[in-house]
């Protein structure tokens, strides 16, 4: 008997003594004791200790939990309605790890003050009908880079489908498939794809060339819009110049015959018609080739058309012999 008094005696004082401050008081469940300072549960808790309440062991709540001002910042956990943080007056952020050089900081602002140091803006606004996930300031060292939106979504007034897209905001921005994000970096590239791309719209450029299998746009003193290294095959190139009907002018000067043939003996070639080296090496332009050629082809018809009287003439004079 005496022991089992022993041992609810020993039972209910380790039972109170759960519960300390950093004096070492104990609380009765009468309230007999004023607990003070720093408390724990199932530990002594230090007198330099930065927490006020310190639990060795599992704890749970059966109402809602607030932590931090009941009208300011404050984090509410509540069993029938959403989890709240409220932060009115300042910016907070989570750190997953304890180090976000090593991976985990997540940084949530009030959208009027997302311009603010960090990481990530996430602001869903239902009066203005838009939602997004901004990354505004990521850099390894610290320093403040602007970054992206990752996702737009907005409805305004007369909207009859949302806005939704990507938005790189620095000029170092881009976008890698197939590869890590700094393949590729610093040469001024928007996109870099790996892949084959298919695009089933029209392809617009505002300024700037179009290189296949070249990056080269200048040749001579001249700057293409196009350049292809290879060959171009088509049903149709519409090419827009000046024409040759200045051959049929009157005050045109019509080289003779003799002139021509001189021409050709000398220089191998016709006049105004370069020659197969320059073509080698320059190439030609279809629209000025054409225009030469039909110089040439107008030619050649005054010249006919007077061979064909100078026939008449000898015609003429045959007949009467």
């Amino acid at each position: 008997m005496k022991k089992i008094v022993l041992l609810s005696i020993l039972t209910s004082t380790f039972s109170f003594a759960q519960v300390t401050d950093e004096n070492g008081n104990s609380a009765a469940d009468s309230g007999d004791n004023t607990l003070t300072g720093n408390i724990g549960i199932g530990t002594t808790p230090s007198s330099n200790s930065t927490y006020k309440l310190e639990v060795n062991g599992q704890g749970r709540f059966t109402s809602n939990l607030l932590i931090g001002a009941p009208d300011g910042a404050r984090t509410e956990i509540n069993l029938n309605t959403n989890h709240k943080i409220y932060a009115p007056t300042n910016i907070k952020t989570i750190d997953l790890d304890g180090n976000w050089h090593g991976g985990g900081f997540i940084g949530v602002y009030r959208d009027d003050v997302h311009n603010s140091e960090g990481s990530v803006n996430m602001h869903a606004h239902l009066d203005a009908k838009a939602y997004k996930l901004n990354i505004d300031e990521f850099r390894l060292d610290g320093a403040d880079a602007k970054g992206a939106a990752l996702l737009i979504s907005t409805l305004q007034d007369g909207d009859t489908q949302a806005l939704t897209g990507l938005q790189l905001n620095t000029s170092n921005s881009v976008v890698v498939i197939g590869d890590v994000i700094g393949y590729e970096k610093n040469k001024g590239y928007g996109l870099v794809n790996k892949y084959k791309t298919k695009l089933e719209n029209d392809l617009y450029l505002e300024a700037g060339s179009l290189g296949i299998g070249t990056s080269s746009f200048i040749d001579g003193t001249d700057t293409y819009r196009l350049s292809v290294e290879g060959k171009v095959r088509a049903h149709a190139v519409k090419v827009y110049t000046d024409w040759a009907d200045y051959v049929f002018k009157k005050n045109y000067e019509l080289p003779t015959l003799f002139e021509v043939e001189k021409y050709i003996l000398e220089n191998g070639h016709l006049k105004d018609i370069p020659n197969a080296e320059e073509v080698k090496e320059n190439g030609v332009e279809l629209g000025e080739i054409n225009k030469l050629l039909l110089q040439k082809i107008e030619e050649l018809t005054l010249y006919t058309i007077q061979l064909k009287k100078e026939i008449e003439i000898l015609k003429s004079k045959i007949k009467q012999l």
